[in-house]
């Protein structure tokens, strides 16, 4: 048997194309559109690129079939657009992010320490994987912030309350207070201490307390006071009592040689109040820190961080932040997590304690700044980042949106004109054996279901949890496609015989009533192609949940192989045999009923896995849809408008078709969720091929009316060539439109 086999040469590179082109966008083309959710693109984002670029293939499908036919230069075509696709795809990998990539969340205050509050928009845009994720964090994260610090207020608390006294307090050298004066005693040291019970800064009345010890400093700081009792006066005289503890209470020591004026002193029961004045010393800014946070005086305009008269505080502080992750909270659409610790660029370590609201404060003053962030434990930052995102509504259309978009249109233009070329090129090869069109198509195929599912298992290994590493796909795509376009160059096929008037050629071609019909069924499948290409990964996505997340792409590479080798190639193979048996027109109605069908099971799907068995259905969808597509489009074609046809069709399929099916999937996916948009798709699917039946079935009877009339005048005008009125009349007929 093999002995006969006979292996045509001519078609050898052909094979190779498909099975390389279809091998090097194997791994990215079927992930695009989830590595456009990573980026942070909305379902309908996503729906509205693939919209817009069948378009794009819409124009220049036909738009270089016609030049390709008209100047004969069909491989040259060919070839230069495998290398535009080339570097589109792969500068789409080094699209730099967005200017402000960072997560933003809130820094707030509550029962003495620091929290950060992270909130989506709403609940129904929760990242629930993340949010389960949660129950099993452990250990701490580190994450680097900035926080926008844009009132005194906010350095206020992180002088005081996180200790960090640097920031501010530099420029104050005078605190002035009233201070009461409730006992008066004589330690053995001869220094006489002053007790104060209460005082009042700035017009509002605090209690003294004071700090000593676990990293607290004695103020030590020496002040002039004038009091009202005449005695304690006399006996302070110009020498200036010191600011210090005692039993955690404010205290002023005054000490001297002379303690005849002390125990006069002391032995009063009564004592008055003194006014305070104490000079700072600028280089000690923490003095006036612990002053102030000891009272709790935040309200008192001396407690206010001061700059230097003609500058402004800094807009922003930034530290790298120690959260714990054991303290993830979520309530609602919000998480909460702890912030521990925090380590400033100059290495020193502080404890971010603070107190939501001190006497005096209004809502307004409270602690609230905004801050970037960005966590090396990729389960909290996921979650920062998809709610920041939620709330910002011109993500979707960033520098690094256009950018993505603009690759994107090149590359599909790229890949339409390749696609249409091919096709071309294989039907002029194979020459009046249009039936083995299958058995070349077949080897993409083959190229597409292995390298697809490769693909998907090398990025869950080289990825760390939801997040995916894309980088494995750019590569093994640049390898094949240059592959590609060295095995291109080897392919010999003549031009097709030019059109005189191709525009005339292809417009009569559409007038026909059948033409249009296949036109409308080319649109219906399209439709249904878009929503699957664009949206059944994000659905197998949905449906497969958070737990096991790290076989995601595993699963999709699964899905892409099964297509391949249990559906597509097997029809492909036999795609000749069957049309000839069954017919174009009863396979048009086959491949809508198996859409339906297909985009039914999809819908009631509750394990991802159980998709696996119904992509042998792509056998029909796909595995025929296309041979019947293009065989039918080359049939009718006119000589020289081959590839124009082609073209026309396939921009028909893309440009009209799938770019509709991907709209309005996006859409329907964004406001109806996946399962309700599949299965209202599949709806359409089985009406569609209802009504094709119908109409097959009435306008069958008028074209073979059409096709008897039409033969019927051919024998007569035969039969009239002998008649010589006949002839006269003709050459009449000449001479006057001559």
């Amino acid at each position: 048997m093999f002995s006969n086999m006979k292996i045509d040469k001519r078609l050898l590179p052909i094979k190779g194309h498909y099975f390389l082109f279809n091998a090097g966008t194997a791994p990215l083309v079927p992930y695009l559109s989830t590595y456009a959710r990573q980026l942070g693109f909305s379902s309908a984002t996503v729906g509205l690129i693939y919209t817009v670029l069948p378009i794009f293939g819409l124009i220049a499908k036909p738009l270089f079939g016609v030049i390709a036919d008209k100047f004969k230069i069909q491989k040259s075509i060919f070839i230069l657009f495998q290398v535009v696709t080339i570097l589109s795809f792969s500068a789409i990998y080094f699209v730099p992010g967005d200017s402000n990539p960072l997560a933003t969340v809130q820094l707030e205050c509550g029962d003495g320490v620091s929290f950060l509050r992270s909130c989506y928009r709403d609940s129904n845009s929760i990242d629930q994987c993340s949010k389960n994720a949660f129950e099993t964090l452990t250990g701490t994260s580190r994450c680097n912030m900035s926080c926008e610090m844009d009132s005194p207020k906010m350095w206020q608390t992180v002088c005081e309350h996180w200790h960090i006294p640097q920031y501010c307090y530099s420029q104050t050298d005078l605190i002035s207070y009233t201070s009461h004066i409730s006992d008066v005693s004589l330690q053995s040291d001869n220094c006489i201490y002053l007790h104060s019970s209460k005082v009042n800064l700035d017009g509002y009345p605090y209690t003294p307390h004071c700090h000593i010890g676990d990293d607290y400093l004695d103020l030590d700081q020496p002040c002039s006071l004038n009091c009202t009792n005449k005695r304690l006066s006399a006996a302070i005289g110009e020498l200036e009592p010191v600011m210090t503890c005692s039993d955690k209470m404010l205290t002023h020591r005054l000490c001297s040689n002379d303690t005849k004026l002390f125990q006069d002193v002391t032995n009063q029961s009564q004592y008055d109040i003194c006014q305070a004045s104490c000079v700072l010393d600028k280089s000690a800014p923490w003095r006036l820190m612990e002053i102030c946070e000891a009272w709790e005086a935040d309200a008192a305009s001396s407690c206010r961080p001061k700059t230097k008269e003609g500058t402004d505080f800094p807009k922003n502080l930034s530290f790298v932040g120690t959260i714990l992750l054991s303290t993830v909270i979520t309530e609602n659409e919000c998480a909460y997590v702890q912030l521990n610790h925090i380590k400033l660029p100059d290495g020193s370590i502080h404890y971010p304690n603070c107190l939501k609201k001190a006497a005096f404060d209004t809502d307004k003053e409270l602690f609230y700044p905004s801050c970037n962030i960005e966590c090396d434990n990729s389960t909290i930052n996921e979650w920062f980042q998809s709610a920041s995102d939620s709330h910002n509504n011109t993500k979707q259309y960033t520098r690094q949106f256009w950018l993505f978009f603009l690759l994107m249109i090149i590359s599909w233009i790229g890949q339409a004109v390749v696609v249409t070329f091919a096709d071309a090129i294989c039907f002029n090869l194979l020459g009046t054996q249009v039936s083995l069109y299958g058995k070349q198509r077949l080897w993409g195929s083959v190229g597409w279901g292995i390298f697809s599912l490769l693909t998907g298992t090398l990025i869950d290994r080289f990825s760390e949890g939801a997040y995916k590493d894309y980088t494995v796909a750019f590569v093994l795509m640049f390898v094949f496609m240059f592959g590609d376009v060295v095995v291109s160059c080897f392919i010999k096929t003549e031009s097709t015989r030019m059109s005189m008037n191709i525009l005339i050629d292809v417009g009569t071609l559409l007038s026909s009533l059948p033409t249009f019909v296949f036109v409308l069924w080319t649109i219906s499948v399209g439709l249904c192609t878009g929503l699957l290409w664009q949206f059944l990964f994000w659905l197998l996505e949905d449906i497969y949940g958070c737990d096991n997340s790290d076989y995601i792409k595993t699963l999709q590479g699964l899905v892409s192989a099964i297509q391949t080798f249990c559906g597509e190639i097997p029809f492909m193979f036999a795609s000749g045999y069957i049309l000839n048996k069954l017919g174009h027109v009863n396979m048009m109605s086959l491949v809508l009923f198996a859409f339906g069908v297909r985009f039914l099971l999809y819908s009631f799907l509750t394990n991802a896995w159980w998709a696996l068995p119904i992509e042998m259905l792509q056998g029909l969808t796909f595995g025929m849809f296309y041979p019947t597509m293009a065989s039918y489009a080359n049939v009718v074609s006119p000589p020289g408008t081959e590839t124009t046809v082609q073209g026309l069709v396939g921009a028909v399929f893309e440009g009209v078709g799938t770019s509709l099916g991907s709209f309005i999937g996006g859409r329907m996916y964004e406001a109806y969720g996946g399962a309700n948009t599949f299965r209202w798709f599949g709806v359409g699917a089985l009406v569609c091929c209802a009504c094709h039946a119908l109409v097959q079935h009435l306008i069958k009877e008028k074209v073979r009316q059409a096709e008897t009339c039409k033969a019927y005048s051919s024998v007569m005008r035969y039969e009239n060539l002998y008649d010589p009125n006949y002839i006269l009349e003709e050459m009449t007929d000449f001479n006057m439109e001559n």
